[in-house]
């Protein structure tokens, strides 16, 4: 079954945890899929702002209620295709339209003159903009349980989320570029082209991949378990305990807006950084997890998935209070290679561990997990307004340290209960999976 091939792929035959480049290379030209499709979406994200404020005319609220509106309405996006995503064939549609649809959106965006049709045009729009990645995924999920190979869906994962995070950084580089020397409007053009290459591409690889991903998926009931080192797992109520891993990524993530809201003027005011210090500590933490991603899937096999996100939450509360008493930039840095950890380990992690909890129902899965940003983004932007207005730019940060902390306690005891769920191996039984 899924669960046993799954079990089999995680320990290789001959003991060793295959987490490498070579392992995922069947998956290659979904990343390249990927890496266009997210660095397009970068590189128009980082100038919508200026955008707003320098064309349009919108003010601080009205650019950061921009985001949260789109935010909102892309969790039910999000939610809704995961939900249609598992039937048969599904998948395989909802990549390619949701590409065109952002494609359209962003020529629209292009032309808009106002502020309120700037909104209506993100809100109908770019609802999708999370949909092609999260289906992706699920994708890959679903080759995975039907390709005899040594991949497993955490190294896949872990090298997919590394190829987000490349786009993220080329992407935000054009956008730079391009509002420079081509301006707003024309990147915005640019980028329609990039996804409907993307739309191409994607037609192109889902199609050969139907012979591999033809079957449906299989249903998730009661009767299904994950035969995980013996012991058996009933997914039976997976919805509800990959809800209670969604509440605690929101709770985890709801300190990123004051990260990047706070963070320079931390940097600035009371640790009298350099600028060309502040860009980098900003971009350090995603160039760490390059690195940390492959390690925290190499542990993650080796150790069990709900250890390594548990790790990563307690890097998250470390990184949060100590914010709140660093006072060199030297302790900074430090600081931003813990919160590395965070997002190489529990973010990463949390995928894999949402696939297994809904067997069979991959979109779904991935779809509800990853609606967990949209919900921080509205929950953070609360987070960071009460904080600073009432502690300041630096004591504020113990606000989302508590909120780590409880999400932390939460994690703890929901893993506790349900540990072949989640993967929380014991010493006797990670030690046996190398037999």
């Amino acid at each position: 079954m899924v669960a046993q091939t799954d079990a089999r792929r995680d320990a290789h035959s001959d003991g060793r945890f295959v987490v490498g480049w070579r392992a995922v290379a069947p998956y290659r030209p979904l990343m390249a899929l990927m890496l266009v499709s997210s660095t397009a979406s970068f590189a128009a994200l980082g100038v919508l702002s200026l955008f707003a404020r320098e064309e349009l005319g919108a003010s601080d609220t009205m650019v950061t209620a921009n985001f949260v509106v789109i935010a909102l309405a892309s969790m039910v996006v999000m939610l809704a295709t995961g939900h249609l995503s598992d039937g048969g064939g599904v998948r395989r549609v909802i990549i390619p339209a949701s590409l065109a649809w952002l494609g359209v959106g962003y020529v629209l965006l292009a032309s808009v003159r106002s502020y309120p049709a700037m909104l209506a045009v993100g809100v109908v729009f770019f609802c999708a903009v999370g949909v092609p990645n999260a289906q992706l995924m699920a994708y890959a999920r679903d080759l995975v349980e039907r390709r005899d190979d040594p991949a497993t869906s955490t190294s896949v994962i872990a090298m997919m989320r590394i190829v987000l995070s490349i786009g993220s950084f080329t992407g935000f580089g054009i956008g730079g570029l391009g509002l420079a020397h081509l301006g707003a409007r024309s990147l915005f053009q640019v980028v329609a082209v990039a996804c409907l290459a993307c739309l191409a591409l994607s037609w192109y690889l889902l199609r050969e991949g139907h012979a591999v991903a033809a079957a449906a998926p299989h249903p998730v009931t009661d009767e299904n378990t994950d035969d995980r080192d013996g012991v058996p797992t009933r997914t039976a109520g997976g919805r509800r305990l990959l809800l209670t891993l969604a509440v605690v990524m929101v709770l985890f993530s709801s300190g990123r807006i004051m990260l990047l809201s706070q963070l320079p003027i931390l940097m600035r005011v009371s640790l009298h950084t350099p600028l060309e210090l502040t860009g980098f500590a900003l971009a350090l933490p995603p160039l760490c997890e390059l690195v940390l991603m492959p390690a925290m899937a190499f542990a993650a096999l080796r150790w069990g998935r709900g250890r390594v996100f548990l790790v990563g939450g307690a890097a998250s509360v470390g990184y949060y209070g100590g914010l709140v008493v660093v006072t060199t930039p030297g302790q900074l840095m430090l600081l931003q290679v813990v919160y590395a950890v965070f997002g190489a380990a529990t973010i990463m992690v949390g995928i894999d561990l949402a696939q297994r909890l809904m067997l069979g129902r991959a979109g779904a899965a991935t779809s509800i997990y990853l609606s967990h940003e949209n919900l921080a983004t509205v929950n953070g932007s609360l987070v960071a307004t009460a904080s600073v207005a009432a502690l300041g730019h630096q004591v504020g940060f113990l606000v989302p340290a508590t909120l780590c902390l409880v999400a932390l306690a939460l994690a703890t005891w929901t893993f506790a209960q349900h540990p072949e769920a989640f993967d929380l191996r014991a010493g006797h039984r990670a030690a046996g999976a190398n037999d």
